[in-house]
C-alpha cells in the first residue's frame, strides 16, 4: 500500500497556527511545556487531516482547528 506524502510538514502547520493564534486572533499565548506538547499534537492533527483528505485547503484546517483549541482554554 502506498503511503500518501504530508502536503504540509508539522513544522510549517505549527508555525501557521501560532501565527494564526498570536497574530491573527490577537490572544497571548504562555509557551510553557504542556501548551507547547499541546500546540504540536494539534499541528500533527491537522497534518493527518490533510493527509487524508485531499479537498481540504491547509488554512482552513489549521484554522478551524485552532479555534478549537482557543475555545477550549
Amino acid at each position: 500500500m502506498a503511503q500518501k506524502k504530508d502536503r504540509i510538514t508539522r513544522e510549517e502547520a505549527l508555525s501557521f497556527l501560532l501565527t494564526y493564534i498570536v497574530v491573527e486572533q490577537n490572544h497571548h499565548l504562555v509557551l510553557d511545556q504542556l501548551a507547547l506538547f499541546n500546540l504540536t499534537n494539534l499541528a500533527l492533527r491537522a497534518v493527518e487531516e490533510m493527509t487524508d483528505s485531499e479537498g481540504i485547503i491547509p488554512h482552513e484546517a489549521i484554522e478551524s482547528l485552532a479555534k478549537e483549541y482557543l475555545d477550549a482554554l
